[in-house]
């Protein structure tokens, strides 16, 4: 019995020190952190520090390869195989494979392998602030479906994604499941949790953050979480609610597989003087863990 526990406590020690009998452990990968630039200077002047980057839509291309070059991996805008008509339907284009083949024969440089793919930003949301239509929902499902089959069958490592925004629930007790359809077909998934300046909807902002990555890994274990962090405020918006949102909603993005902030530097349609890099020192703070120091 003796010889037996030292036998058995020298192979415990022999395995403990070769990670345990099954070579070495793995190096755990960094975190991903990104930011959405607007052109190739946003990259080379960049604050945040990250190693993702999204360039924005197809005819952006250059701050895509400004990325790439930065050493930063892509997320690339495939958001024209699916445009967004008058009432908020979001339909599979249909010149989609042409244009895709278009694409593919021009940014080859840029669709190295496993590169994260953008298919549709905030789906769902301007239908269901128009009416609460599963018939619609199952609409848009159905096409993702197919625009999905479609990118997969010409770029099968790249990995697809798609956003939601919590204020398409709003109001709209018939989404969730096609909310949790969706996550189910891709490989990534974002939330654009941002705070309009209404401090009564806080609460249900919060409440979807926390939520969203169970929701995920639910309707698709290994699907990958982005939380889209919200790096601009309108100037009439109250500070110290602002301050007090972001605060909890960044301590909430930890849950979450990856970060990209918008509005640091990039505002897209929004006023620039809305831009993260414009904030007084008291909200700076919160982002500084993110920021050069």
């Amino acid at each position: 019995m003796k010889k037996r526990i030292l036998l058995q406590l020298a192979l415990a020690t022999l395995l403990a020190g070769c990670g345990g009998g099954g070579g070495d452990a793995p190096t755990p990968q960094p975190r991903l952190v990104g930011e959405i630039f607007g052109t190739p200077a946003h990259v080379a002047n960049a604050e945040i520090v990250s190693n993702v980057g999204y360039g924005g839509n197809m005819n952006n291309l250059e701050t895509s390869r400004a990325i790439q070059k930065a050493g930063k991996a892509n997320v690339l805008d495939f958001l024209f195989m699916f445009p967004t008509h008058d009432r908020g339907e979001i339909r599979l284009a249909d010149n989609a494979a042409a244009r895709l083949d278009s694409y593919i024969a021009q940014n080859g440089d840029l669709l190295v392998p496993g590169v994260h793919v953008y298919l549709i930003d905030e789906m769902y949301l301007k239908a269901a602030q128009s009416q609460d239509n599963p018939v619609e929902y199952q609409a848009q499902l159905d096409d993702l479906k197919r625009g999905i089959a479609l990118v997969r069958q010409k770029l099968p490592s790249a990995k697809l994604g798609i956003s939601f925004s919590p204020h398409a629930t709003f109001g709209s007790p018939q989404l969730m499941p096609f909310i949790q359809a969706a996550i189910a077909q891709v490989d990534w998934v974002g939330t654009t949790s941002y705070w309009m300046g209404d401090k009564a909807t806080i609460p249900a902002l919060h409440e979807w953050s926390r939520t969203l990555p169970g929701i995920a890994k639910t309707a698709h274990p290994k699907v990958e979480t982005w939380y889209i962090a919200q790096a601009f405020r309108d100037p009439t918006w109250d500070k110290q609610a602002f301050r007090d949102y972001m605060q909890t909603e960044l301590r909430i993005s930890d849950s979450y597989d990856g970060i990209i902030f918008f509005g640091w530097q990039e505002t897209s349609e929004l006023p620039e003087q809305m831009a993260g890099r414009y904030f007084e020192p008291e909200t700076r703070a919160l982002y500084s863990r993110f920021l050069k120091q």
